[in-house]
C-alpha cells in the first residue's frame, strides 16, 4: 500500500465571523455565516498506532486495519459520541499532522489521566528527537 493510499483526508470547518458584516437575528443566530474548508492529510496507520498506545482507547477494536479504525474513530468523534479524554486524544493525533487542527493542551492534561499524560510527553519526546535527527 502506497502512502497516498492509507491517507485520508478530512474536512475542518470554521466559521468566519466579521463583526461588520453579521449582525444576530432575532433568535441569537448569526446572519449570512460564511465557511471555510481546509482538509487536512491523515496518515491512518500513523494515527491507529498512535491512538491505540492511549489507555482511553484500549476497548478500540485493535483487530481492524489502519483505515477502518480511523473511519470508526473519527465518525464517533464527528458525531459527539466519544468520553472527553478520546476526543482530546483524537484533536491530539489530528494536530500533531496538521498544525490548523484545534488542540487544548491544557483541558487535556486536566482530563487524561496519568497514563496518557505520560504518553503524550513520550510521543512529543519522540516527535522532538526526529527533528533533531533530520
Amino acid at each position: 500500500m502506497s502512502d497516498l493510499d492509507k491517507d485520508k483526508s478530512i474536512e475542518l470547518k470554521e466559521v468566519l465571523l466579521d463583526d461588520e458584516e453579521y449582525e444576530d437575528d432575532e433568535d441569537g443566530e448569526y446572519e449570512d455565516e460564511e465557511e471555510e474548508d481546509d482538509e487536512i492529510e491523515v496518515d491512518t496507520e500513523l494515527f491507529a498506532e498512535q491512538v491505540l498506545r492511549f489507555s482511553c482507547f484500549s476497548d478500540a477494536p485493535k483487530e481492524k486495519n489502519a483505515d477502518d479504525l480511523f473511519d470508526l474513530i473519527f465518525a464517533a468523534y464527528e458525531d459527539e459520541n466519544l468520553t472527553e479524554e478520546q476526543d482530546h486524544t483524537v484533536e491530539f493525533l489530528l494536530h500533531i499532522q496538521e498544525e490548523e487542527s484545534p488542540f487544548n493542551l491544557s483541558r487535556a492534561l486536566e482530563v487524561w489521566n496519568k497514563e496518557d499524560r505520560q504518553l503524550f510527553l513520550s510521543i512529543v519526546t519522540e516527535i522532538s528527537e526526529s527533528i533533531d535527527d533530520e
